[in-house]
């Protein structure tokens, strides 16, 4: 049977991306996945754009910050969550424009994580030792002092967590905390839960042919991902069934 040179096309525009990701996950270099992935979003990417909002923002920050960690730390968020109003989207929070970056930069509106990767970008460029924090169900950043870890939510406009606050929001995951959970997650894991999530918001919306390319672009990024190829099985699956229905 004669291939489709459509789907080489995209097969081949997908193998390129992937490759792209992983380059940027393998330098921490964040900002750069998230660009990669909003490829995927029918909407262009001003990489441009994005990048010197960040670089704005990140000198804006370092100037405040005068070198002492704390009050950089309190300029972040006043910043980002305060000035800017960046905050989650509880209204729309399933939707895949809260998963891209650009949109989310947009709208002043997104996911924990793509919230989450914004903070750590702003705070890159300032110098803070911002890090990912993967909780079970929701993503937050924090910073270490002392033997302890501050922690701060990106969704709720960059407020502070207490542990009565990390606990409730293990608990609305279905899990129970423990300080272990405040480790640092690395940049391929951050990179990998994105792509989960916009899977997920694509699926639920029985958009295969975008969820397929989000699934082939996640198992070109982690080969060795398990969950990557089921789920790459699963759209699969899903296609055809529907195909049949046709």
């Amino acid at each position: 049977m004669a291939s489709d040179p459509d789907e080489e096309l995209r097969a081949a525009a997908i193998t390129g991306l992937a490759l792209e990701l992983r380059a940027a996950a393998e330098v921490g270099r964040l900002d750069r996945a998230a660009l990669t992935i909003a490829e995927l979003d029918d909407a262009p990417v001003d990489r441009r754009a994005v990048l010197a909002a960040l670089d704005d923002w990140g000198a804006a920050v370092r100037a405040a910050g005068s070198g002492d960690r704390s009050a950089g730390m309190d300029a972040l968020t006043r910043l980002l969550g305060r000035d800017l109003g960046f905050t989650g989207d509880r209204d729309t929070y399933d939707h895949p424009d809260n998963s891209f970056l650009p949109k989310v930069l947009a709208r002043r509106r997104g996911l924990p994580i793509t919230l989450s990767i914004l903070y750590l970008e702003v705070a890159r460029r300032a110098e803070l030792p911002l890090f990912g924090i993967a909780l079970p169900g929701h993503f937050v950043v924090g910073y270490r002092v002392g033997d302890g870890v501050t922690v701060t939510d990106p969704f709720a406009g960059g407020a502070l967590c207490a542990r009565a606050d990390l606990e409730a929001l293990v608990a609305r995951a279905g899990g129970r905390f423990h300080p272990a959970m405040l480790s640092p997650a690395t940049p391929v894991e951050i990179v990998a839960r994105v792509l989960r999530n916009l899977l997920g918001s694509y699926q639920r919306r029985h958009r295969l042919a975008a969820a397929g390319a989000v699934a082939a672009l996640w198992a070109g990024f982690a080969p060795d991902d398990r969950s990557a190829a089921s789920a790459v099985a699963e759209v699969a699956e899903a296609e055809a069934a529907a195909a049949r229905l046709n």
